[in-house]
């Protein structure tokens, strides 16, 4: 994937998130503060003005501005921070290889800024999942992705907001590994 086919997958996540709103906004009501559905659309709102497409890492690195400038809670910080740290390892061709370096280096940094680990029902149990499932030659697509998020329903949170509603938390996919989802799958490339 070159640059040019990268920003269009990125501009098109406003459509994504658009159309998603509803639910990451159910979805956080019932275990958070309900806004993370608004705070995604207006991050990547954001995008058509900020992005630089230069270059590959040009384009992660004002993604992650955009996206810590705009983008409210814990997930601002989190993706934005991430799309940074990738701007680091990303070529201006993002071919398999690349990918698997780029998914590690996602899922470490929301390890790291995050202070998480898998299984406490956080975006990262859907990053670290699908960094491993490239990582073994696996081809995701988006159905695998969905499942990843879909594994933190029962799941009681220890993080964030939602660790407050402990047993309560479960029965619920949390908000943040549903959005990742739709993130992985434009920098997958999968449909």
């Amino acid at each position: 994937m070159n640059v040019a086919e990268l920003k269009e997958r990125l501009l098109n996540l406003v459509d994504v998130f658009e159309e998603k709103e509803p639910l990451l906004t159910e979805l956080d009501r019932a275990i958070g503060d309900g806004d993370h559905g608004v705070n995604m659309l207006r991050g990547f709102k954001s995008l058509p003005e900020q992005l630089d497409d230069n270059s590959m890492a040009a384009l992660f690195k004002s993604t992650g501005m955009a996206l810590m400038s705009n983008i409210g809670g814990a997930s601002g910080p989190l993706y934005g921070f991430s799309f940074v740290k990738m701007s680091q390892v990303v070529k201006d061709e993002l071919d398999n290889d690349n990918l698997k370096e780029v998914l590690k280096t996602f899922s470490e940094a929301v390890a790291q800024r995050g202070k998480v680990e898998l299984n406490e029902k956080t975006m990262y149990d859907v990053i670290e999942r699908a960094s491993e499932a490239v990582s073994n030659g696996d081809t995701l697509a988006f159905e695998d992705l969905q499942s990843y998020a879909d594994l933190t329903e029962n799941i009681e949170a220890t993080k964030g907001r939602a660790a407050y509603f402990k047993e309560a938390s479960k029965g619920h996919v949390d908000p943040g590994a549903q959005s990742s989802v739709y993130i992985l799958n434009a920098l997958i490339g999968v449909d």
